[in-house]
């Protein structure tokens, strides 16, 4: 029987999850450094022009009369302080500027976000099948059954990966955690290389007592002297 893997739920739903929050992050970073800050660093100039400037004809009048044009732009600068800045707007320090632009901008939006969607996409494309015939279709190629040498299973308890050998010596990892169904083309192919040493659930027969490759350990016996 033909058995085909395909990307499992809960892989697709994270890297989905970190995609769009790449996106988000690279988004508001980007809004802060081209945007935001910008507009704080225009507010406090202005902020500390209109404030100088009052200061300046305070300590003008006290030594002459004002103007009419310097009453009126004293005034005006009073009424924007009292209104448009009640609180004085703080700049943005040498530090924020550039942790946007690296860390959101460049870590999450330039680089996260194309990573991420990268990997979601080719993993949803890449599938696993054993054929009737033994063949193994795997993301890298086509593996005939008769150049198939062996199936690694050291870390298939711990971390659900099983690594695929071929006889040229080279490893096809098949990881559970991204391809749903996996553990059957595992359990297919412990049985032609490790008959009996696997149950159908792809769990060690002697669980507990054996290696966990696949291989039992013997026992062995010290000789009295």
């Amino acid at each position: 029987m033909t058995m085909s893997t395909r990307l499992q739920p809960r892989f697709r739903f994270w890297m989905t999850l970190y995609t769009f929050m790449c996106l988000a992050f690279g988004v508001w970073g980007g809004y802060d450094y081209w945007v935001r800050y910008p507009a704080l660093e225009d507010s406090a100039r202005e902020y500390t022009r209109l404030k100088n400037r009052q200061d300046e004809l305070t300590s003008a009048s006290q030594d002459r009369a004002l103007s009419d044009d310097e009453t009126e732009e004293y005034e005006a600068a009073k009424a924007r302080l009292t209104t448009e800045f009640a609180k004085p707007p703080t700049p943005p320090s040498g530090f924020d500027k550039p942790f946007q632009l690296w860390v959101y901008v460049i870590g999450c939006g330039v680089i996260g976000f194309p990573w991420c969607a990268w990997i979601l996409v080719g993993a949803s494309r890449k599938t696993w099948t054993l054929h009737e015939d033994g063949s193994l279709d795997t993301p890298e190629g086509l593996i005939p059954a008769e150049r198939i040498a062996g199936i690694d299973m050291d870390r298939w308890m711990r971390k659900s990966i099983a690594v695929v050998k071929d006889v040229d010596g080279r490893q096809y990892p098949l990881d559970d955690y991204k391809w749903k169904n996996s553990d059957k083309i595992v359990v297919e192919l412990c049985r032609r290389f490790h008959p009996g040493q696997w149950t159908d659930e792809a769990r060690p027969t002697n669980e507990g007592k054996d290696s966990g490759d696949g291989t039992e350990e013997v026992p062995t016996t010290e000789v009295p002297r």
